[in-house]
């Protein structure tokens, strides 16, 4: 027997144990296989992704700049958007797999390799810049309620003509009036004319989602008033230079995109631009107009002034009528994206004005300096969160 055993060309048999660590593939800091799943990780790393929404939404900003058809700017960032939120999930993950990594090797007296705590740490950055500069990207800051196109407010462009420079104004004071400050009002007109269109659009809004009848009515007489201020704007330009300058066509006005098919994000989207553009924007308008009225020095100008103020004052009034309706439509879900958008919101705020103004030396013309508007932006700022957090502390006690 013993013969027959030593001859036995069989191979002897090797232990279960060995055959199980022997077998077993080896993985990386977050626990993957690389050899299976190497090209999936190189897709799906968070870098790549943030990088190819990155250059999609900078693609479809230049094209829209130059004119290219609706259609393919709009299907270029909507690929870039749908990219940068995959990104975050992605990353949330793998950082996820990273800390599971690091508590199994550490149970099992495992040392700690030199990448683990970056690999988290790095993961866990990409998912809380995307979450951030995503909910970012929503807001553009400007004056009063605007129209926005992948985040650009757009404008309208200039020409000569005379149809929006018939208001009759009084060149009393107009003497020794600094140069640029007939350009300044012009730009400030083509605001107010952008802003005709954005009333526009939010009457369309109101409607779609069944708004009552007062909301409607306030923002169609909010529109009108943007028209009065237009002529106002270019009127007074026209005294301070003689130019008869006025908006060229805005066909850009046809290009803004629309509510959400959802109802509860369509409720939500205008809760949100309703706070921004139109309680804060509006609100941070009258306080600033308002406070120029009384430091101007010119009649003309100042009375244009005090009627804009009254003006700002009550579409802000209106923002805020609509921001309570969307409240009481939409409930929880409007709660939450009304929250956010605090978080949000920017500390300071500083508009575009020529180099002679921005220390206040033109606040006499009516043209507002930045210590002025940081000034006014903090108060209405401060106001605006602490009467939506009310707001919403309202509601929720009414529901529950």
């Amino acid at each position: 027997m013993q013969t027959q055993m030593e001859q036995d060309p069989r191979p002897a048999p090797i232990p279960p144990k060995l055959v199980a660590e022997d077998a077993r593939p080896a993985t990386d800091a977050a626990g993957t296989t690389p050899s299976r799943n190497v090209t999936w990780r190189v897709w799906l790393s968070t870098p790549v992704l943030c990088a190819a929404s990155v250059l999609l939404m900078v693609g479809a900003y230049e094209l829209d700049a130059l004119g290219a058809p609706g259609r393919i700017p709009a299907l270029l960032a909507l690929l870039g958007a749908g990219l940068f939120v995959l990104s975050v999930p992605v990353a949330a993950y793998r950082a996820a797999r990273g800390v599971h990594a690091v508590v199994r090797r550490r149970l099992r007296d495992e040392p700690l390799e030199d990448g683990d705590f970056a690999f988290i740490l790095g993961n866990l950055f990409v998912a809380g810049f995307g979450a951030f500069v995503a909910y970012l990207a929503t807001f553009g800051f400007s004056r009063g309620r605007q129209l926005r196109r992948f985040g650009r407010v757009l404008l309208p462009g200039l020409r000569d003509g005379s149809g929006w420079t018939a208001s009759a104004v009084d060149a009393q004071g107009f003497a020794g009036a600094p140069d640029g400050l007939a350009g300044q009002w012009r730009e400030n007109g083509k605001t107010e004319h952008a802003s005709v269109a954005a009333f526009a659009r939010l009457t369309l809004d109101l409607m779609a989602l069944g708004a009552p009848p007062r909301l409607i009515a306030a923002a169609n007489q909010d529109a009108l008033d943007e028209i009065r201020h237009t002529e106002l704007c270019f009127s007074l330009a026209r005294a301070l230079d003689g130019r008869s300058v006025e908006p060229a066509p805005f066909p850009e006005a046809q290009r803004v995109s629309t509510l959400p098919r959802s109802r509860t994000l369509a409720l939500a989207k205008l809760a949100v631009d309703s706070l921004v553009d139109g309680a804060l924007h509006e609100g941070v308008s009258a306080r600033i107009i308002s406070r120029l009225s009384r430091r101007c020095e010119v009649p003309a100008i100042r009375a244009a002034l005090r009627e804009i103020a009254s003006d700002e004052g009550r579409h802000a009034a209106h923002g805020w009528w609509v921001v309570d309706w969307c409240l009481e439509e939409g409930g929880r879900p409007v709660q939450e994206a009304l929250l956010g958008a605090l978080g949000a919101l920017p500390k300071q705020m500083r508009s575009e004005l020529p180099q002679a103004a921005r220390d206040g030396g033109w606040e006499r013309w009516g043209i507002h300096g930045h210590a002025l508007e940081s000034e006014e932006y903090a108060a209405a700022l401060a106001q605006v969160v602490e009467r939506t957090r009310t707001r919403i502390a309202e509601y929720s006690r009414t529901a529950a």
